[in-house]
């Protein structure tokens, strides 16, 4: 019994430190990296391109052959001096095959760099999904911060209306108000309690989203850390736009890619021009057969003796010219061609939308700071309203009607500047991954 409640204790203490585990930011961007199925995905193009390239490296290898074969002949049959004889005969061959490419108009040449700029660019499509899943988590994560901090605000304010419902009550009793306050103050209440129920549903809905982008199972025990260092970025220059483009045109993964997708149409282009070139090959060769005859009309030579007559070998170069190709070349030519332009436009598209990016992120970082400045002014002001409204009612200056709208304009102040601050931490870290910090 004191083993097996020694057994249950230590599954309940595992369980409690796995529930309890607070995630931060750093840490589910790393799990999300892992298993995002994106990412992974991204991973595997990334290995094709990789072994593509091997590939077309291997080209330039020889490549070696062996061959056997074993033949009966019945009736007429093939002798090793090739006349045919009256008698049944097996014959056994076996050779190998050496080739090699010396000359293919330069096709594996450009093939092979045409396929080291898709491996690069690959890569650059990797980060650039990483990049993008960076920005994805760090969205759902501070917009779980903010659900938190809605929670904390609407409780405070359910907290508030606890309170105020207890001194409405006793300015009842002391017969200094209307019955109709204390309802007031009541529906008051209610009203707050659905609002802080509404902020946990949508903290559950916003842990949820977050969850999934992390690709981890909706059982799971969740919980993220507040850390408080984000809002430093209040304090922070974010510069100017034009610097932040030219950074990014140099350095985001997206415009390399699109650079080295660029470069890759032309080696391709130059590979397809190469059919109309000579192409020159080298061969090698060996080959040799044994010949047996089941009858007495002919003798059988020995195997020594055989191998050393039948052995061949040989050497030799192969040219080929073309000449007429049914217009096949002339077509592809044409259409790596209109590839080039059309990654010359994936370029040109990339680094339009880069810019506009950038733009509407700054314009967003800006809009989000003038509101965050505005909101302080609003709680402050909102605060004080509030403090009076309070003292004006205990006094019977106030009605209870002016102190809970009072109130309610004092709780859209502070959720509205939480809501400001959030966004412009947000666009300030945006712009942060579009300087590569």
């Amino acid at each position: 019994m004191k083993r097996t409640f020694l057994i249950t204790l230590l599954i309940a203490t595992m369980l409690s430190v796995q529930a309890q585990k607070v995630w931060t930011l750093d840490q589910c961007i790393d799990y999300a990296l892992e298993h995002n199925l994106d990412i992974r995905k991204s991973q595997l193009a990334q290995q094709q391109a990789e072994y593509q390239y091997k590939a077309s490296k291997s080209a330039w290898l020889p490549t070696l052959n062996a061959n056997a074969g074993e033949y009966f002949g019945f009736g007429q049959s093939p002798s090793y001096t090739g006349v045919y004889v009256s008698d049944n005969s097996s014959s056994s061959s076996f050779g190998a095959n050496l080739s090699l490419p010396l000359f293919q108009g330069l096709n594996l040449y450009n093939t092979t760099q045409a396929n080291a700029l898709n491996l690069q660019a690959s890569e650059k499509d990797y980060d650039a999904a990483k990049l993008n899943l960076k920005v994805s988590v760090m969205g759902f994560y501070m917009q779980v911060l903010y659900g938190k901090e809605q929670v904390e605000i609407a409780r405070r304010q359910t907290e508030l209306s606890a309170e105020q419902l207890q001194k409405t009550q006793q300015l009842y009793e002391n017969g200094r108000i209307a019955e109709a306050d204390v309802y007031e103050s009541q529906a008051q209440l209610a009203l707050d309690q659905a609002t802080l129920t509404q902020a946990e549903t949508d903290l559950s809905l916003r842990l949820l989203t977050l969850m999934q982008a992390l690709e981890i199972e909706d059982s799971v025990a969740f919980e993220i850390s507040s850390p408080e260092v984000f809002f430093a970025n209040q304090e922070q220059e974010i510069g100017t736009p034009q610097a932040t483009i030219a950074t990014a045109l140099m350095n985001q993964p997206a415009m390399e890619a699109a650079r080295l997708r660029l470069q890759k149409s032309h080696y391709d282009l130059k590979a397809s021009k190469s059919a109309w070139f000579p192409s020159l090959d080298f061969y090698a060769g060996y080959s040799n057969g044994l010949y047996h005859y089941f009858g007495e009309n002919y003798p059988n030579t020995p195997t020594n003796e055989q191998l050393k007559r039948n052995s061949r070998a040989q050497l030799g170069l192969s040219l080929n010219i073309p000449i007429f190709s049914g217009m096949k070349t002339k077509y592809r030519v044409k259409m790596t061609e209109l590839s080039i332009d059309d990654q010359q436009l994936n370029l040109e598209n990339t680094e339009k939308s880069l810019r506009k990016e950038i733009r509407q992120a700054y314009g967003n970082a800006q809009a989000a700071k003038q509101k965050m400045e505005a909101m302080e002014n609003s709680l402050e002001a909102s605060r004080v309203a509030y403090e009076y409204a309070n003292a004006g009612f205990e006094m019977g200056k106030k009605t209870l009607l002016e102190l809970n709208e009072s109130k309610i304009r004092y709780y859209k102040a502070e959720s509205d500047l939480l809501q400001a601050r959030y966004e412009y931490m947000y666009r300030c870290k945006i712009i942060e991954f579009y300087r590569n910090e």
